[in-house]
């Protein structure tokens, strides 16, 4: 499918039975603002899940990478495999924990110039993304979605 064709089937509305489905609505949403946001960021040699990482150590320096991935909700086999590809890029380093079994997580110097970038195009994305709506618009949309998202006694049926 060339672009010209991805763009006329954005510019149709969605099939509108489809469109009373909360799960199908969040998923089209969720699809655009991650297609801006990782074209963005490739051209920082980043992905979203590294943005996410990189912006959790920034913020706390000195986890180790079991709480970070912890709180991006991203299970230890893929937090370690990110992890190491970011060490590999020299985004991230590990230092020695109170616990010789661990490894505290820092920016390095360029993953601190790289962490200020992303934000900065994120926030462009986001500002595109979230145009159609206004400020009192995208915080409400903002609240809800972190009211689901953190809805931790919701149980799958």
């Amino acid at each position: 499918m060339t672009i010209h064709e991805e763009s006329d089937q954005r510019s149709q509305p969605l099939f509108e039975e489809l469109q009373v489905w909360h799960a199908f609505l969040l998923r089209k949403a969720s699809q655009r603002v991650t297609e801006m946001a990782e074209a963005r960021l490739a051209r920082l040699g980043i992905t979203l899940r590294q943005f996410g990482i990189l912006s959790v150590v920034a913020t706390e320096p000195g986890l180790n990478q079991r709480v970070v991935g912890g709180k991006l909700r991203i299970d230890r086999t893929t937090i370690v495999s990110l992890v190491d590809d970011l060490e590999r890029a020299e985004l991230i380093e590990r230092r020695r924990g109170s616990d010789r079994r661990t490894f505290a997580l820092h920016l390095t110097d360029r993953g601190q110039v790289l962490i200020d970038q992303a934000r900065n195009s994120l926030a462009q994305v986001h500002q595109a993304f979230l145009g159609p709506l206004s400020a009192d618009e995208a915080a409400t949309l903002r609240s809800l979605l972190m009211h689901l998202v953190d809805d931790g006694g919701a149980q799958d049926e």
